[in-house]
């Protein structure tokens, strides 16, 4: 595991305390010690690893299988040895060191390193064939096989006083327009950026560092530099969407889209150039953007690799901050959960717990469309049986139609149309996930693990009054579901048990109780439930502020506590993507002043050096004053006059949030079952009994019972894996210690 590491340039008692928790070190019987730094140690790829080596006061003797390698290491003048190990075949490797003379008596660690390809597989099983490589759209050389493998490619840019980014050309007559920012670490430098890219793991990566080349050289694992603003943290940017993935990608992280010219700004979000500025590095990756790719453990890997490359150049960050939205934020809670180490502190925005969780409301928004189409149906009924406003599931019913074999990027789709070899593409969910999910065998395709038996739709609202019996039975006598092909059915879908177990073992269902529940959270968002803006039913924003309390509710539910997890709400800033491209707009005011909170978390954090668990660490050095909290916005011609507010009686006054169909069918306000325990039809659970006819309806349309949520669903359980491997591609897992 990548712990909290901190930067090589704090003292050697600092690093020994972090580096004592981690899992990649291998110790002596006495003092010397031997950490894998860049990964953990099964884990290395690209043929080489940072190594730190301490105990000893002297220069150690290090040998790789046999082969001397002790020029590697040098000192950083802390009491440690850092060095690359190069070299690595695939594979294992045993590397042994050795206590220098005059070093702690004589001593003697040792490790193996399991080097993999840099575009090979790591833990996300077998690579998907056919892969299209998009190298010339990251203006990097053409691929010449499917690893995608290129020459990575360095530039730089600037910004200028009025704001504006543009190339940097080292070699020519410097600018005399250079804007100059001050860092967190209170550091004024010229605001010019190193850029990297390349491609690693078959996605196209980028890092950004602020660089001055005529000040010195970039910082190194075993030294700071003058000519670097960088602050020793980083930011991993996450993008947005869900689709299917078969292809590399053509956006990265969060600062995507035709805007992004040079890919230096958050424009989705409300960052701007916020983490830049302050002098974070920034990372990304093409298969980190869910649209590209929604198989959240080929983003992990892409992540594990991509931090790794950063950490053999620039040496291990104090701490690494996940961030973007939408579909960047399911990322970034999954890998936080079940890759834990990867990502210190999250600040995911517009968020959804998970894509299982994101997918299964607008799959039943849908199937209640379709009943919906017949009968007379007024909003308020339509409304309270979706659990939602019913513009939602107008606008989102369809527009990420995940259960489609046909939802591809249209790149794919051409693909599939014009070349042999890509026919029989399937772009769903579970496809994308065959290697977590299996082979069906009745089908042969990917195990199904979306699921609606027994549920009784319109529950909550026939209690309430708001529709009749008569429709209760012709909702649930008609709603049906999607087949294997996505395709509406009259019969209602059913999920394969095994797929459903490993959704939950492995981490598919974000439950927050593993890593998780040790990582600062802060969960940003403007409000869009509903219409607050009168787009109207076709234009209905898919990200409604419920998926919020559906991941608080999870975080009391397993772990008993949701200190680590911070919400705030900002008021909507006229029509989006305004509330994040606008200055001194409610969200931007917001996710600059959250940034600085989460800094200070983690930096207290990393400071604490006491031997409580990492949960109570995290919970004893939040903030005093970062609480939930909302943000309205004041009468004024200000763009920025908001008011904050810690009453959240008040928040839930000023912006409630709805919930969703299941929810409203009686489901746990966690929302975690998938699939659930089924019980006889009680008579009890209708507000007004049914008679002996209704009953015989309500049998006739829950044959196999109704829903028993007072049980764990179908193959749910708390006990979820970390660090998951999923090396043949048919569903079966190993973990590593």
């Amino acid at each position: 595991m990548i712990r909290n590491i901190h930067r090589l340039a704090l003292s050697a008692a600092a690093l020994c305390t972090i580096l004592s928790s981690s899992n990649s070190s291998a110790q002596s019987q006495n003092t010397l010690s031997l950490d894998v730094l860049s990964s953990r140690p099964q884990l290395v790829s690209g043929g080489s690893a940072l190594v730190r080596i301490t105990g000893t006061a002297t220069a150690p003797a290090v040998a790789l299988d046999g082969k001397d390698v002790s020029g590697a290491f040098k000192s950083d003048n802390k009491g440690n040895w850092i060095g690359l190990v190069e070299g690595l075949r695939d594979g294992d490797n045993r590397l042994v060191a050795k206590a220098g003379p005059g070093g702690a008596g004589a001593g003697e660690a040792s490790v193996t390193l399991k080097n993999h390809p840099i575009n090979g597989t790591l833990f996300a099983g077998p690579q998907q064939t056919p892969f299209l490589c998009e190298n010339e759209n990251h203006g990097l050389a053409s691929a010449k096989d499917d690893s995608c493998a290129a020459p990575s490619k360095v530039s730089y840019y600037y910004r200028t006083r009025g704001g504006d980014w543009k190339p940097f050309d080292p070699k020519a007559q410097r600018p005399g327009d250079i804007d100059v920012v001050k860092t967190t670490e209170d550091k004024s430098v010229p605001l010019i950026v190193r850029q990297e890219k390349g491609v690693i793991n078959r996605s196209a990566y980028l890092i950004n560092v602020m660089h001055d080349p005529a000040a010195g050289a970039l910082p190194t694992p075993t030294a700071s530099s003058p000519a670097s603003g960088w602050n020793g943290k980083l930011i991993y940017s996450f993008g947005p969407g869900v689709q299917a993935n078969y292809h590399m990608g053509r956006g990265l992280g969060m600062m995507t889209g035709t805007d992004a010219k040079f890919y230096m700004e958050d424009l989705s979000v409300g960052y701007r150039d916020a983490f830049i500025a302050r002098g974070y590095a920034i990372v990304a990756g093409s298969l980190n953007v869910f649209g590209t790719n929604s198989d959240d453990v080929k983003s992990a890997e892409t992540a594990a690799k991509i931090k790794e490359h950063f950490i053999k150049q620039f040496g291990p960050p104090l701490f690494t901050i996940g961030h973007g939205a939408s579909g960047g934020s399911m990322q970034q809670q999954m890998i936080a959960n079940a890759y834990p180490g990867l990502l210190d502190g999250i600040m995911p925005a517009r968020l959804f717990a998970d894509a299982m969780t994101f997918l299964q409301p607008l799959y039943d928004c849908e199937l209640l469309a379709n009943v919906f189409k017949s009968g007379t149906w007024t909003r308020e009924q339509m409304n309270a049986v979706s659990g939602k406003y019913w513009g939602y599931c107008v606008s989102n019913g369809t527009r990420y139609p995940h259960a489609r074999i046909d939802n591809c990027d249209a790149t794919v789709k051409d693909m599939v149309a014009n070349e042999a070899s890509w026919k029989g593409v399937r772009c769903t969910y579970q496809d994308n996930m065959v290697n977590v999910f299996g082979i069906d065998p009745k089908t042969g395709s990917a195990r199904n693990p979306f699921d609606n038996v027994g549920v009784q739709y319109g529950l909550k609202a026939l209690n309430d009054g708001k529709i009749t019996f008569a429709q209760f039975l012709d909702i649930n006598t008609r709603v049906g579901g999607l087949d294997i092909n996505g395709k509406l059915m009259p019969q209602r879908m059913v999920g394969d048990a095994v797929a459903l177990k490993r959704a939950y073992e492995t981490g598919r269902v974000n439950l927050g109780n593993r890593g998780g529940a040790s990582v600062p959270y802060i969960d940003i968002r403007t409000y869009n439930d509903g219409d607050p803006i009168g787009r109207g039913d076709p234009n209905v924003d898919v990200h409604d502020g419920y998926h919020s309390a559906v991941v608080r509710a999870r975080l009391l539910k397993y772990n008993g506590t949701a200190a680590n997890h911070v919400m705030l709400t900002a008021a909507t800033y006229g029509t989006p993507p305004q509330d994040a491209r606008t200055l001194g707009s409610p969200l931007n005011v917001v996710s600059t002043g959250a940034l600085t909170q989460m800094d200070n978390w983690l930096t207290a954090i990393a400071a604490d050096r006491s031997n409580k668990p990492q949960a109570q660490k995290v919970a004893d050095n939040r903030p005093a004053d970062l609480v939930d909290a909302c943000y309205p916005a004041k009468a004024g011609s200000v763009i920025g006059q908001i008011e904050r507010v810690t009453d959240m009686d008040r928040c839930r006054a000023l912006f409630p949030f709805s919930a969703d169909a299941r929810i409203a069918a009686g489901g746990p306000a966690s929302n975690d079952v998938f699939k659930c325990a089924l019980k006889a039809i009680d008579a009890k659970d209708y507000k007004i009994a049914p008679n002996a006819e209704q009953l015989a309806q309500l049998q006739k349309a829950f044959p196999e019972g109704v829903c028993d949520y007072s049980k764990p669903g179908v193959g749910q359980t708390a006990d979820a894996k970390t660090w998951v491997i999923f090396s043949k591609g048919d569903g079966e897992y190993t973990t590593l210690p």
